[in-house]
């Protein structure tokens, strides 16, 4: 793939963090993921981020736009791009296994050997884990994170070794200095750690709170360490973020920027910190999306849910489903008991998805996957142990039918969307974005054209990478303005091909006006589509 519209400048913003300490690039998240793509950065002989001239933009601007010319310029125009993306994605592939193993050892201590096989098998098959598990990005982090804390939880729980109670706070620390949404964690410890106390009886209550009080004074630590012990994003002195100064983020969250405000003024956290947290929920109260032919600019409380049922593996949710059947009679007959540590991170992600105007993304509850894919395994591990002939012919009809659906949409794991949405064909007609087109087949479209021996196209392109460093030579319409200087924008050449990015087409993040411009296109058959996500078509006159 080429680099998704997020990997230059999480990578870059990495880059800065590990080689220069610096963390002035993207006030959006928290440094450790992209800090940890990074790493085999440090040891590409005469690499070097320029950082110089960073200071003399102001920190709106940068923040809002520029940010992302600066970190096109270092993958595409400083350095070979893709040399340095597959260095970075191996990192993320790492945090990928670790949390297979993780499903694995979980399985294992509950059902033995034949569930862990199963679940282990399932985490291989769910093609929205292994497409997040080679991208730059911070979702895969906090997916192995998020599962990691919750499985140490469970075992602290059981036993309070050094080992589980390191791997607890291990696993707690890294997520809340990776994403955000990490900070979900805190609610969903606390009641995991109530139910251990009051209906397991497992834990005391002073044992509980001093298991929360680790967790709060290691994650302060954590939080400080990943910002190099300094209070300021830089060794500059004169450079911070002050966006509660920002109208627009003044308008959107007015007591959050007046906590941070009190915060900062006290100096309890980084200034990267607390300012990144609090431009993120600005920038989050409104953004374009789009939901099965419908768009809006603060989302719909069904956007998940839909989300859900066309992006899941028709076999996983019945697993899934058949798991949380046998967890409610169990309810039923003896009352909740551990598999709460199951259930309750998955509701508590999925509501907090729900009550967020940020629809972007069905990549923001991927953290209930390894759950759901565990709760399967545990399920068909049940059914064989119950009805050995019939559980192993139902458990292995519905591993075929994964497998079936799983090489529908391969190699194109982002583009997924299952048989009951229509396939990935029919995947722009739900979801478009991180769902379907990220940006990720500019490689693709290169290809193609070569086979077909074109040497001009007229390009809309949704994304952050550079057609010219795929050897495409083409003309620039309307949505690519991202890389390229306003005036770069021009008419087609027709009679010619035009190759529009799924996004784009659906107007996602376009006002009503620049919608209409590609209306003509999509009432028209293309004569190809690259990946699922770009769609060529050939042209003779103006539409």
């Amino acid at each position: 793939m080429s680099a998704i519209w997020d990997e230059p400048i999480h990578l870059t913003t990495g880059y800065a963090a590990v080689s220069k300490g610096d963390h002035r690039f993207d006030p959006e998240h928290p440094p450790f993921a992209r800090a940890w793509a990074a790493l085999p950065l440090l040891f590409v002989p005469g690499l070097e981020v320029r950082t110089d001239g960073v200071d003399a933009i102001p920190p709106r601007p940068w923040a809002w736009d520029e940010q992302f010319s600066f970190a096109h310029r270092f993958l595409y125009v400083e350095n070979d791009a893709d040399r340095l993306l597959y260095a970075a994605r191996a990192m993320i592939l790492a945090l990928g296994l670790l949390l297979a193993g993780l499903v694995f050892a979980w399985a294992y201590e509950l059902a033995g050997l034949p569930a862990a096989v199963f679940a282990l098998v399932g985490c291989l098959l769910e093609p929205n884990l292994m497409a997040h598990a080679s991208l730059v990005t911070t979702d895969m982090a906090l997916t192995c994170f998020y599962f990691g804390t919750i499985y140490f939880l469970l075992r602290t729980c059981r036993q309070r070794s050094a080992w589980n109670v390191a791997g607890l706070t291990l696993f707690f620390v890294l997520a809340m200095i990776s994403k955000y949404s990490a900070l979900l964690l805190i609610p969903v410890v606390a009641v995991l750690l109530a139910v251990s106390v009051f209906r397991l009886r497992t834990l005391r209550p002073g044992i509980a709170c001093a298991l929360l009080a680790l967790l709060a004074a290691t994650t302060w630590v954590g939080i400080w360490a990943a910002s190099d012990f300094r209070y300021t994003p830089y060794d500059s002195q004169s450079r911070f973020f002050r966006f509660q100064y920002d109208p627009v983020v003044g308008e959107r969250v007015p007591r959050l920027a007046s906590t941070v405000s009190a915060v900062d003024d006290l100096r309890l956290l980084p200034n990267a910190y607390t300012q990144e947290f609090l431009l993120s929920q600005a920038k989050s109260m409104s953004r374009g999306a789009f939901l099965a032919g419908e768009r809006s600019s603060t989302g719909w409380w069904h956007y998940f849910p839909v989300a859900f049922l066309v992006k899941t593996p028709v076999s996983l949710m019945l697993l899934a489903a058949g798991a949380f059947a046998l967890v409610l009679r169990r309810w039923l007959r003896r009352g909740f008991g551990e598999e709460l540590f199951g259930v309750v991170p998955v509701v508590f992600l999925f509501a907090a998805a729900m009550s967020t105007t940020l629809n972007i993304g069905h990549r923001h509850i991927l953290p209930i996957y390894p759950f759901l894919v565990l709760g399967g395994a545990l399920a068909a591990a049940k059914g064989i142990a119950r009805q050995r002939i019939v559980g192993s012919a139902v458990a292995a009809a519905l591993l075929a039918f994964w497998i079936y659906e799983f090489r529908t949409a391969q190699p194109h794991n982002l583009a997924f969307f299952n048989t009951l949405a229509g396939g990935p064909e029919r995947g722009a007609d739900w979801l478009v974005d991180s769902n379907l087109d990220w940006g990720q087949d500019l490689k693709g479209l290169a290809r193609w054209l070569e086979e077909h021996d074109i040497q001009h196209v007229n390009l809309a392109y949704f994304g952050t990478a550079d057609p010219r460093y795929y050897g495409i030579d083409a003309t620039y319409l309307e949505g690519s303005e991202l890389f390229l200087p306003t005036d770069a924008i021009e008419r087609p050449k027709l009679p010619g091909y035009v190759a529009v990015s799924a996004t784009l087409l659906a107007g996602v993040y376009r006002d009503p006006v620049e919608r209409e411009i590609y209306r003509g296109l999509r009432e028209q058959e293309p004569v190809a589509v690259i990946g699922h996500s770009i769609n060529v078509y050939w042209v003779t006159r103006p539409w």
